[in-house]
């Protein structure tokens, strides 16, 4: 069967020769090779299409809160990349692989996210105006959420610099949420001998209830029901449910933070 093939092609370039020769020939590849290249472009267009479409309706179908929400964290997060210089594909990639391990997002989750970073490169909104927003539209519990983002992004390569620092801090104030800041330490302080905490969890879990050294017991105890109230992953369904994880993970914090406190014995 190949054999037959082979001379049936044979055959037909043999006529092409005897009927037209060499400029018959050269043409009938120049129109294969044109229609090849349409269909190529006419696939790659499609394609565009139906991606392109796919994102406008993933958006249509989340909340405007979601959708502001996740635009203006994004702008932030791209802010903290270019802090010690131009944004690279490295950042780029820090940022996607964020919202693509931590939050799940996938196909066209991730050509909005893409998109999203190439607007926020040109955006000249101000940082501060930025947080001024999402103090002004958004409760506390989702405030905490954009400091918890923004903390994990700048120590996903295991280390924090000075400037990621001091932006890091820089926002918790802008968003009204200085007292918390110690809570997203990077120290990684271990236990003390015998099981104690070590003084630097003691004060990371007074940060994280949003406290300091001198609180009182009772103090500590309302702080920590205040929180859990507030911090109640149902609270966040409205922002999609890849940030309720988040949400569940601040409450483990909260409750292993007053735990800590409780063993330390400045809680009740």
């Amino acid at each position: 069967m190949p054999y037959r093939t082979n001379l049936g092609c044979l055959w037909v370039v043999l006529l092409v020769l005897i009927l037209g020769g060499m400029p018959l020939l050269v043409g009938v590849l120049r129109v294969f090779l044109g229609l090849v290249l349409i269909v190529v472009v006419l696939g790659v267009a499609a394609t565009w299409w139906i991606r392109r479409n796919a994102v406008l309706h993933y958006t249509q179908t989340r909340g405007e809160r979601h959708r502001a929400f996740v635009e203006k964290l994004v702008v932030l997060l791209v802010r903290l990349a270019e802090i010690d210089g131009d944004l690279d594909r490295r950042e780029v990639t820090a940022i996607r692989q964020f919202f693509q391990s931590d939050l799940g997002y996938k196909d066209e989750q991730l050509l909005w996210i893409r998109d999203l970073i190439k607007e926020s490169r040109k955006s000249t909104a101000d940082i501060e105006q930025i947080c001024a927003e999402i103090r002004s539209n958004y409760m506390l519990q989702e405030r905490v959420i954009v400091l918890q983002v923004l903390a994990r992004v700048a120590n996903a390569d295991g280390r924090v610099t000075e400037a990621e620092r001091e932006y890091v801090e820089r926002i918790a104030r802008y968003l009204g949420l200085e007292a918390f800041i110690g809570g997203f330490g990077t120290s990684g302080a271990g236990g003390m001998p015998g099981g104690q905490p070590a003084a630097s969890q003691v004060d990371e879990a007074l940060a994280t209830l949003g406290l300091r050294r001198g609180a009182s017991p009772d103090d500590i105890k309302a702080a920590w029901r205040s929180l859990s109230k507030e911090n109640h992953p149902d609270r966040v369904t409205h922002l999609g449910e890849e940030f309720r994880t988040l949400a569940e993970e601040r409450m483990r914090k909260i409750n292993s933070a007053y735990e800590i406190l409780k063993d330390v014995g400045l809680a009740s």
